[in-house]
């Protein structure tokens, strides 16, 4: 590197560094440039105090004391950087004798950045600091032995006498500077007021008039020394280092930003299309160290800008809004009013506006103060008088800069970085404006504003991916008035016009349908069809074309800006704000212009239908092909705008009719050949519980099968998370897992719903996870199973992978629905031959491994990229302390909570001061949270209905988050168990004895964890395969990491046991009510005779019925145990777990399996075939025996239940359970 090395060996002499920019030039030297000898810094007064006091204490040096740890940071910093007491003002800059002798003999360079920067000071107080105190720095530099450059910050405002380009040229004066400073110094002070204004001419303050004079003065003493002026523009906070958005003082355009926040300043005098040429303070410092090497040892003066305006410009109005978004998301203490920013370029328009905001309350309370005579009121008239000052002020420092557009040339300092740095230079003292991202970068501007300025704690570092709101985001270049009434519809109508480009071109629906239909494949079902059914093909044809007609979609794009238009006030009633990713809208872009797009959504909300479409006419995107299911088919009008705006409808099952499997999967295979993106939802429907459902492979396989018939060359495969603070459904819901039907679709129902555009419901977060290659997994998956497959015979897939390579999901049948791999390819069956590599291209078995692999590995990234929103948070210590706890103690479990789910991998929407935040998600559950004594429990009495509903709703939220802890949380109900069963056994015992009785061997917590992780199997979605004694020992050795367990080692024994209590019992209590809810069916399973049928449905009812009265009775703990959902996925468990077993419509309720029906069956109709056989439940011979495995398996689940259950020694269990569950007996 040329810097670093450059520097080796030198001194340097920095003044100014109790200010901002030589605050952060310093820390860049001591972080950046290791190998420099010393560096002096001259400080004013007492400088040995100021030292530790301004310097050693900023909070700037917060990343390298916690690299370096403070001790050894403090030493460091102690012997490489030397204070020495001086004053610019003064000659020889007030050193004294000792010192001035140290810096002639040791410094190689100087870098002068004191100056003052109250643009409203004195006239010759501002010569004094500016002009005098350089000169008398440049004095001392010309004294110096070894002197290699003097660098001078200055402004680029110099020139602001000028308007329009720039380049780097000393300002152009009509006097002569010399002559000027004497004519101002002779002035008294009461002439020089009164006549500064006609001396600036058109500077529009003493602050760079005074720059301009300097420059031209030291261009004149130069001489021989190496000068340079490095010229920034408005100083903002930084960019990257130390920390984004670092800031320690209120100057320049942060006062403008720090004013809006707190609601100081709402609206300044200027033209907000004007651009804004702030560069952050980091790249200042950059350019100052950067531009050193070039001017050594050279007879030379260069001149260096350092703006943005060149490079990458930002218009006021666009900086206005990202401003006062960040300030309304995150509302100070200390605010006075809401956040607004915006500009009057009509000067009587402002003097109105401010007139009314500030004038008239003003003489309004001074004329109560009068009249009253209150202390406190005359307090409060003060308080705004200077606070109607302040803005007055501020607004007037800035109006030539608001209201004046200047283009400052960096062409000089490009050259630099081009020719005299290497890469590694450029990139660890980038200057290139060109990466700002402005959004970001104002967003962590005042995210230090509000950190280090306001000195707000709790205040979490804002994340590229809540920068963005789609509601506002088009409303930052509107201005007019006609733009402002019509902003929505201009935006509809201006917006999806540069759409990115797919390889293909799109075709039109005639066409697609007409390739759909002729299609082998369609052809080959219509011919097979008729057959089977003995009716003409024209018949099948027509039918078809019904299936078409009812099933394809015709996006329009007139339509789909109609809808666009509609959806942009709907979310502005709806929603606070709806952020997005935008470095994976990027990523989809590239893939959208290699291969076809498949997109992936989690699935939540009816809303997820239509927010990626919008996203992709916001962001000019080719708009997807969305999957739909049938029931949006009976809401008129709305099914004909979903299918005008890209959808396609679906049944929910159609396994067993070939044609209308044949026609989907040509069309949709059509659409990815064609390469337009498609999404559909691979948890096939809605979560009513919050937590990621198993994935469905049928289309999944649909979209894969043009990449392995060689049709494309790839498809990229795209997860996205969408999380949402409160979701419009959550009543809906509650009401399904209390066993009501589903609300059917319809167009009343549209219209009652609209009551919810009067609610706020949050923000909605939007998160693309990397997209996946199809080629590239396949690749690595081929190359993975190969050196497996290679050495061994052919065997079944899951033994392979079971056997082999455990991290491979083998194919598992339960969770696939019926008819996923359908005409999966081709070939049929297993044709490997013995020694040969993994083939999913020729081979169905490694192709249905390969998929199904895939469906997990989106589903995981699903979860990854959903990010955990406070309201989850909330909702989650809201359950687990359900009889009331404090706002105080609330705010401070919710910021444990977070540190938590970051420590485990989380991304979490957790921006704000932690009580604002809190705050802000209780005011969004307020239907759900009711405050009785200053203490917040869930809502209504505890058997109420409301109540119930409620419990279940937050326990949606606190879904969401479960999976992060899932292993924690085994292992945790396992210790817990242990302890809550030797509590009474050990009582009176040592000790010692009781701390070896609480603890396991790793043997049997294996076992127990793997019993767990068995029985949450349905609840939540992992890899087959992948729980093994390897994962879980990485699980546990985390927890004993982190402190929450503790392991013993005696010898070849190994024993854990619970270190952090409070901790494990959190953890661990997160999952007692899935335990309890399971416990509940197995119990219900007794109630089910030997050899007797039972309706699953009934048996669901039943199973709702007893965990209701075992709630009421106050044996279960948890009414979210009650959950249908839970339920039914328990007894899909008992179905994977050979306890019962599953028969189809012909058995009877009540009759003897045994019994055999001899009636002749007649031929079903086609509409019969169609229809979902109706399951039935029957206990399997293992299972049926009153002390045989059902006994034991449900009292081995019951075991970890929070309160054990009653034991009785009796031998009949159905017996002892009917008498801890009297209700039992009425199964």
């Amino acid at each position: 590197m040329v810097i670093p090395q450059f520097f080796a060996g030198k001194s340097i002499l920095i003044t100014g560094c109790t200010g901002f920019v030589g605050k952060v030039l310093l820390e860049k030297i001591v972080r950046d440039l290791p190998d420099v000898v010393s560096v002096y810094i001259v400080i004013r007064g007492n400088a040995k105090e100021r030292f530790e006091d301004d310097i050693v204490g900023s909070r700037i040096w917060d990343v390298m004391r916690e690299r370096m740890g403070a001790e050894q940071f403090d030493r460091y910093l102690r012997g490489k950087v030397f204070p020495i007491s001086g004053d610019l003002q003064k000659d020889q800059m007030g050193l004294s004798a000792d010192d001035l002798k140290t810096v002639c003999e040791r410094v190689n360079i100087i870098l002068h950045c004191a100056a003052s920067i109250d643009f409203r000071e004195r006239l010759d107080k501002a010569i004094e600091s500016n002009l005098y105190g350089t000169l008398h720095a440049f004095e001392v530099a010309k004294r110096l032995k070894n002197l290699i450059a003097f660098v001078h910050c200055s402004t680029a405002y110099v020139n602001s006498n000028r308007e329009g380009w720039l380049d780097e040229e000393l300002p152009v004066l009509d006097f002569n500077p010399e002559e000027m400073v004497e004519l101002i110094m002779k002035q008294d002070v009461a002439n020089i007021d009164k006549i500064t204004p006609n001396l600036l001419g058109a500077y529009p303050n003493t602050y760079t008039f005074t720059k301009a004079i300097t420059e031209r003065i030291l261009a004149l003493k130069r001489g021989d020394i190496p000068l340079c002026f490095v010229r920034p523009t408005i100083i903002g906070g930084s960019l990257k280092e130390p920390v984004p958005g670092w800031v320690d003082s209120v100057a320049a355009v942060g006062a403008v930003m720090l004013y809006c926040g707190v609601g100081l300043v709402q609206f300044m005098k200027g033209d907000g299309r004007m651009v804004a040429d702030i560069v952050p303070v980091d790249m200042v410092a950059n350019a100052m160290l950067a531009v050193v090497p070039s001017i050594a040892n050279q007879n030379t003066l260069q001149i260096y800008q350092v703006g943005t305006s060149h490079r990458n410009p930002v218009a006021w109005n666009t900086a206005a809004h990202y401003v006062s978004e960040y300030w309304r998301n995150h509302t100070p203490k200390k605010s006075i009013a809401r956040s607004s920013f915006n500009f009057h370029t009509n000067i009587m328009m402002y003097e109105a506006h401010f007139f009314m905001k500030y004038g008239i309350p003003s003489v309004l309370l001074s004329l109560m103060s009068t009249l009253t005579g209150n202390e406190e009121t005359k307090a409060k008239s003060e308080a705004f008088k200077k606070m109607t000052k302040a803005a007055r002020l501020i607004t007037d420092t800035f109006q030539h800069f608001t209201g004046h557009e200047w283009v400052f040339s960096v062409t000089t300092l490009e050259k630099i970085f081009q020719e005299v740095l290497d890469a590694e230079d450029r990139v660890r003292f980038n200057c290139d404006a060109a990466e700002i991202n402005w959004q970001s970068y104002f967003c962590y501007f005042c995210y230090g504003l509000h950190k280090y300025v306001l000195k707000e704690e709790g205040v979490r570092p804002p994340t590229e991916l809540l920068n963005n709101s789609l509601i506002t985001k088009s409303d930052m270049n509107q201005s007019g008035l006609l733009q402002w009434i019509f902003a929505d519809v201009s935006w509809a109508y201006t917006s999806y016009r540069h759409v990115t480009q797919t390889p293909l071109p799109p075709r039109a629906p005639v066409e697609i349908r007409s390739l759909v239909m002729n299609s082998p494949r369609v052809q080959m079902a219509m011919e097979k069809v008729s057959r089977e059914e003995g009716v003409l093909v024209s018949e099948i044809e027509r039918r078809a074309a019904q299936i078409m007609d009812r099933m394809q979609s015709n996006l329009n794009i007139v339509v789909v800006r109609v809808i666009g238009w509609f959806l942009k006030k709907v979310w502005r009633k709806l929603y606070q704000g709806i952020h997005v990713d935008e470095k994976g809208i990027e990523q989809i872009r590239a893939a959208i212009q290699k291969s076809p797009v498949v997109l992936i959504p989690t699935h939540r909300s009816y809303i997820d239908f239509l927010i990626i479409s919008y996203i992709f006419f916001e962001y000019n995107l080719p708009l997807p092909h969305i999957a739909a299911g049938e029931d949006f088919l009976a809401i008129i009008i709305v099914r004909w705008f979903f299918r005008n705006a890209g959808a396609f409808f679906l049944r929910r099952s159609f396994h067993g009719d070939a044609l209308y499997w044949a026609i989907f999967s040509e069309y949709v295979q059509r659409l990815i050949i064609d390469n337009q993106p498609v999404e559909f939802f691979i948890e096939g429907k809605r979560s009513r519980t919050g937590k990621s459902l198993y994935p469905k492979m049928g289309m999944l396989s649909m979209i894969a099968n043009p990449f392995f018939e060689n049709k494309v060359h790839d498809v990229h495969v795209a997860p996205i998370g969408i999380s949402y603070e409160k979701v419009l459904e959550g009543e809906l819901y509650s009401n399904e897992m209390m066993g009501e039907s589903k609300t059917k679709e319809s167009f009343n129902g549209l219209l009652r719903a609209t009551k919810v555009l009067n609610m706020n419901w949050g923000r909605i977060n939007v998160v693309f996870a990397q997209p996946i290659s199809l080629k590239q997994y396949t690749d690595n998956l081929t190359r993975d199973m190969s050196s497996v497959r290679t050495t061994l015979p052919p065997s079944p897939p899951a033994a392979v992978a079971s056997s082999s390579s455990p991290n491979i999901a083998p194919p598992t049948s339960g969770n696939i629905s019926e008819g996923d791999f359908e005409n999966l390819s081709s070939n049929a069956g297993n044709t490997r031959q013995p020694g040969a590599s993994f083939d999913a291209f020729n081979n169905a078995d490694d192709r249905r491994m390969l998929i199904q692999n895939l469906g997990y590995q989106i589903v995981a990234d699903l979860q990854k990229s959903a990010i955990v929103t406070t309201t989850s948070a909330v909702a989650t210590i809201l359950l687990t302390f359900r009889r009331g706890i404090s706002r105080d103690e609330l705010i401070s479990k919710v910021e444990w909570l977070r540190e938590e789910i970051f420590a485990r991998g989380g991304d979490v929407a957790f921006e704000g001061p932690s009580d604002a935040l809190v705050d802000h998600s209780l005011k969004l559950l307020s239907n759900l949270v009711t405050k009785r004594r200053n203490m917040y429990e869930p809502a209504g009495g505890q058997h109420t209905i409301n109540y119930k509903k409620n419990i279940l709703v937050l326990n949606f939220y606190r879904n969401q988050l479960l999976h992060l802890f899932l292993w924690d949380g085994l292992v945790s109900c396992v210790l817990l168990s242990l302890r809550n069963r030797l509590s009474a056994a050990t009582a009176g015992s040592s000790a010692a004895s009781k701390e070896q009785n609480e603890s396991i061997d790793q043997q049997s917590l294996l076992q127990d964890v793997r019993f767990l992780s068995k029985i949450m199997s349905t609840e939540f979605v992992n890899k087959p395969g992948m729980v093994t004694d390897e994962f879980l020992m990485t699980q546990i050795d985390k927890m004993v990491s982190r402190g929450l367990i503790a392991r013993q080692v005696n010898g070849e024994s190994i024993r854990y046991s619970i270190k952090n209590e409070a901790i494990v019992g959190f953890i661990g209590n997160l999952f007692c009510p899935i335990i309890e809810g399971y416990m509940v069916a197995f119990l219900t399973l007794f109630s089910i005779q030997p050899e007797i049928t039972i309706k699953k449905n009934q048996l669901l009812q039943r199973m709702g019925w007893f965990a209701e009265k075992m709630y009421e009775e106050g044996s279960l703990n948890y009414y979210e145990s009650c959950s249908m959902e839970l339920l039914t996925n328990a007894t899909t468990l008992v179905t994977e777990m050979k306890v019962v077993q599953k028969k189809k419509h012909t058995e009877v309720v009540g009759k003897r399996t045994t019994r055999q029906n001899n009636k002749k069956e007649r031929k079903p109709r086609r509409s019969e075939r169609n229809q979902e056989p109706e399951e039935y439940i029957q206990l399997l011979p293992p299972y049926q025996e009153k002390e045989g495995q059902l006994r034991t398996l449900a009292e081995r689940l019951s075991s970890f239940r929070k309160t054990l259950p009653i034991r009785h020694q009796v031998s009949d269990l159905r017996r002892a359970i009917v008498d801890d569950f009297p209700i039992l007996s009425k199964l």
